[in-house]
């Protein structure tokens, strides 16, 4: 089963395991299963009975594991808060040492981030410093920092908002499109260009974070703005963010959520091969289902298509 990250020791991941399979077991039958010393047996039964994992029958030395999904569920919602914590800890330490080792005018406007590890490092402590908002600029490939560093769930959860920017270049790389599906569900407003700028955090309006070099300039090294260099920044996001299209709206009740998502990806300016990437189909398939929805919308061409898409608030 592996429990260990949630803190149980091996013998306890074994006991609990059995009592899953075997409710209402007793020393006998765990003794059996698991090949322990009744002692250990003993000490593993305390344990997991201390954590609400297991419980005793009233009748007699014999234990019943708690239903998982509420046991568990609560284990892994505590240590979820704790690492919440940890991260919040962490952004705050990382702050007060950068403040105290900077000298006053790269303290007050520019902050200038090397390396891999310390770009990826800064851009979860905008995130996670967030009050208010968070908006995004997404571009290419992820490099310093990949879609497993975003902490927008964490953001969110505090009322942050988020929005995020997507161009075609970003849509285009492996698995794009589940990661912004799933910051659609979390909450995140999106909207996409052909080309963003270059890649871009900007933190409560007030903080920027980009690469120093451009777009395609690779990770290193990457600047932090405050103060009116931060407001350019801020100015810009707004221009784009007014000029992009919206993606990911819920789609009408008359469409396939597939069709659907076929077609934001054409709008977003995927080309057909592109769009059975990310979705995990093929080419064919792709073009068939697209057939079919112009001959729904009695349709001659794909610009009608969109026409007709957009009319009837398919996506």
């Amino acid at each position: 089963m592996g429990l260990e990250d949630l803190g149980l020791e091996a013998d306890e991941n074994a006991v609990y395991e059995v009592l899953v399979e075997r409710p209402s077991s007793g020393y006998a039958e765990l003794a059996e299963a698991v090949a322990l010393p009744t002692r250990r047996i003993g000490a593993a039964l305390r344990t997991l009975v201390d954590r609400g994992l297991v419980v005793r029958a009233a009748d007699g030395p014999r234990w019943t594991a708690a239903p998982p999904a509420v046991a568990l569920g609560a284990e892994l919602a505590a240590q979820r808060e704790r690492l919440h914590r940890a991260e919040l800890t962490v952004a705050r330490f990382a702050e007060t040492y950068r403040l105290a080792t900077a000298d006053p005018t790269q303290r007050d406007l520019v902050e200038i981030v090397e390396g891999t590890a310390a770009i990826r490092a800064r851009y979860l402590q905008l995130q996670l410093s967030a009050r208010s908002s968070l908006d995004i600029f997404s571009a290419g490939a992820p490099e310093a920092v990949v879609p497993e560093d975003s902490r927008e769930v964490t953001a969110l959860s505090r009322d942050v908002r988020v929005r995020a920017v997507i161009d075609q270049g970003f849509l285009g790389e492996e698995g794009a499109a589940v990661h912004v599906a799933q910051s659609l569900a979390d909450g995140v407003h999106v909207r996409t260009v052909a080309e963003v700028p270059y890649k871009l955090i900007l933190c409560d309006r007030a903080v920027a974070m980009l690469p120093l070099r451009g777009r395609d300039a690779g990770v290193d090294p990457a600047v932090v703005l405050r103060g009116g260099l931060a407001h350019v920044a801020r100015e810009l996001f707004d221009q784009v963010w007014e000029r992009a299209r919206p993606y990911g709206e819920l789609p009408h009740a008359d469409i396939d959520t597939v069709d659907a998502h076929i077609l934001r990806l054409l709008f977003a300016g995927l080309t057909d091969t592109a769009v059975a990437g990310q979705l995990g189909m093929s080419v064919r398939t792709v073009q068939r289902r697209l057939q079919a929805l112009m001959t729904r919308a009695d349709a001659t061409t794909r610009l009608q298509l969109g026409w007709h898409a957009r009319d009837r608030g398919w996506v």
